[in-house]
């Protein structure tokens, strides 16, 4: 009878955990891109454009203040090399940018993505984790590069495979 007892109260807080747990919904927004391939933003014999591109990562209709957000961003960081806090901050005051969604949703989900890199200013040579030396925004081209070589790697699969089946076929 003891032990039924204490094998109970074991089992109850780890049901109650369980409980408490929400269940799942799938991929996160935050973590996916809106992409179909019938509903591209663009054909793919145009030449796209930076507002094009940003509707994959933030889909007007579901983050219309982010997308917007996000398409200044570039424009900005497109007339200067980089761009200090303080002065991202500056140029989202005097854009009427609110700095909340600007450095919690938009920022990380760009550096996320790879359309920007935040780099730590070091002009003194010392290790990357020098936390006195400010940290920059840029833009970088690793969005690019991985969905090129995602693509490449596809085509190449899809290419083996009909290498494979031809070589299967029986000779007649």
């Amino acid at each position: 009878m003891a032990d039924e007892l204490i094998e109970t109260e074991i089992q109850a807080p780890m049901e109650a955990k369980k409980s408490l747990e929400p269940a799942s919904r799938g991929i996160p927004s935050k973590e996916s891109l809106w992409f179909h391939y019938n509903k591209l933003p663009m054909s793919l014999q145009g030449r796209w454009e930076t507002d094009d591109i940003l509707k994959l990562v933030f889909p007007p209709q579901f983050k219309k203040a982010q997308f917007h957000i996000a398409g200044k961003l570039l424009t900005f960081l497109s007339l200067e090399e980089e761009a200090t806090g303080d002065q991202v901050s500056e140029w989202a005051s005097k854009n009427q940018i609110p700095l909340s969604t600007l450095r919690n949703l938009v920022v990380p989900r760009m550096i996320a993505t790879g359309f920007l890199s935040r780099e730590r200013k070091n002009p003194t040579g010392q290790t990357d984790k020098d936390k006195r030396h400010e940290m920059v925004l840029k833009i970088s081209s690793k969005f690019g590069e991985a969905l090129k070589h995602i693509g490449g790697e596809w085509s190449s699969i899809v290419e083996t495979w009909k290498v494979k089946r031809k070589q299967n076929e029986p000779k007649m």
